[in-house]
């Protein structure tokens, strides 16, 4: 989360302390949606012209969740068992296909801010959030870049 400087003053010596590391949420703010780190290539290739990609569904949905805060966002669920409809992955929740390819694209770095969108039943776009910025990366139309263990 973004640093927040504060000046803080020490009663007992009348001398000022600046503290670094105040943090706080971005979960009041929407979202802005980052095109520049998509992923061109493998499977979950984000690419207009594929013939599984619903230009029309996509662009409104990044219009509806654009009107709504993260916090908004995360408190949506698939059904009555409250599951989270849109969540942060963990590494070992991702395919090993996935798996490879994040790491193929250099962004092991950023394992611990996967974000996965669920867009329809199947459908999810996969990226990064970093703070209020959403950088998408993938375009997974069955939902196997984080397969749901369903019985």
């Amino acid at each position: 989360m973004p640093r927040k400087d504060k000046i803080v003053k020490d009663k007992k010596t009348k001398n000022k302390k600046t503290v670094t590391e105040e943090r706080y949420s971005t979960d009041t703010l929407n979202p802005i949606w980052i095109f520049t780190d998509i992923d061109r290539n493998g499977k979950f290739a984000f690419d207009v012209g594929r013939k599984d990609f619903d230009s029309k569904d996509f662009l409104e949905k990044m219009i509806f969740y654009s009107n709504m805060t993260w916090a908004e966002i995360k408190m949506q669920t698939h059904d009555k068992k409250g599951k989270s409809k849109h969540h942060l992955i963990s590494y070992d929740e991702l395919s090993p296909i996935a798996q490879r390819r994040i790491k193929e694209i250099g962004k092991e770095e950023k394992l611990d801010s996967v974000f996965s969108f669920a867009f329809n039943n199947l459908t999810r776009i996969i990226g990064i959030r970093e703070y209020e910025k959403f950088l998408v990366l993938w375009y997974d139309p069955e939902h196997e870049v984080c397969p749901s263990n369903k019985k």
